[in-house]
């Protein structure tokens, strides 16, 4: 048996001795759900540590108890290809793309077996930005996660799984048919978020804010996207993600050309989201950024 089996085994028969059916033993499954205790007691999942944790102190034991000599320590490899997924936007192009799922493919064939459900979890909806970015065709995130999403929809304080599941709702939102309460709610949950210590975290509240900036701004609902936006650069100035400023300043470009209707200002915005897109020598932003502002220049002109 590998490890995920041997510490299945070991939880699934100490839970059998305190005569602990799987609902008794989750409670109200905000630490540990039923579906993830079947998933890990069967072998299928390596708990994380927190779960762990719980779990030991639902049994009255030490966690070494149940890990003997086994090891649930995820790889510092693997930290450093998640990395990779985080650090920089693909901004839509298929060469970026295509090295993110080279990136995800080799975590999946190297780190695999070490993974505990959250982090797949966090490469599957990664995954599915990713594909939905090239092929916006699918099943909605609300509903293909459809329990999960209603979990989310209860909590105050949200993890990284929750932000990327609510950034892939609000990526979809901008191509299907959604209702509008429901975004709405998941848009308040989400300006309720603060910065933590996981820089994970913090690059994802990035982008599901400016994934929620996007869908008001197909939906022409400037204010709403000035929120995400304000909200944004808040977060920006807290954890120095600079690399994010072009971004926001597009958005207040596009609130200046459709909602203020200012020549002069909006052009300057743009310029100086193309100066700092120059500095940082992304040729792939750069180009967007110009492509955006002649767009926006030009609606203005033609409104004239």
């Amino acid at each position: 048996m590998d490890k995920k089996e041997v510490i299945g085994n070991k939880i699934r028969e100490e839970r059998k001795k305190k005569g602990l059916t799987l609902e008794q033993f989750c409670g109200t499954e905000t630490e540990l759900t039923v579906r993830q205790l079947m998933r890990i007691e069967q072998g299928k999942s390596l708990p994380t540590l927190v779960k762990l944790e719980y779990i030991a102190e639902t049994l009255g034991l030490y966690v070494t108890d149940i890990l003997g000599e086994n090891s649930i320590q995820i790889p510092e490899e693997y930290f450093e290809k998640k990395y990779l997924l985080f650090k920089s936007s693909s901004y839509g192009d298929a060469e970026r793309i295509a090295e993110k799922h080279r990136i995800i493919e080799e975590i999946y064939q190297d780190y695999f077996d070490f993974l505990p459900d959250e982090e797949l979890l966090t490469l599957d909806l990664i995954e599915r930005l990713l594909d939905w970015r090239v092929n916006p065709q699918g099943e909605s995130g609300d509903s293909l996660f459809a329990d999960y999403f209603g979990q989310v929809l209860t909590k105050k304080v949200y993890v990284l799984n929750d932000l990327l599941l609510l950034q892939y709702y609000a990526v979809q939102c901008q191509d299907i048919t959604y209702e509008s309460k429901k975004l709405e709610t998941c848009f308040k949950k989400v300006l309720q978020q603060g910065i933590q210590g996981n820089e994970f975290y913090n690059v994802a509240l990035l982008g599901v804010l400016s994934a929620f900036a996007a869908v008001y701004l197909v939906n022409q609902d400037y204010e709403k996207m000035l929120q995400a936006v304000e909200q944004m650069d808040k977060i920006i100035q807290q954890t120095l993600q600079q690399v994010y400023r072009p971004v926001t300043l597009c958005f207040r470009a596009k609130y200046i050309t459709y909602q203020l209707q200012d020549k002069v200002k909006a052009e300057k915005t743009y310029d100086m989201a193309i100066l700092l897109a120059q500095d940082m020598g992304d040729d792939i932003l750069l180009a967007n950024l110009v492509r955006e502002k002649d767009m926006d220049l030009a609606h203005l002109k033609n409104k004239k």
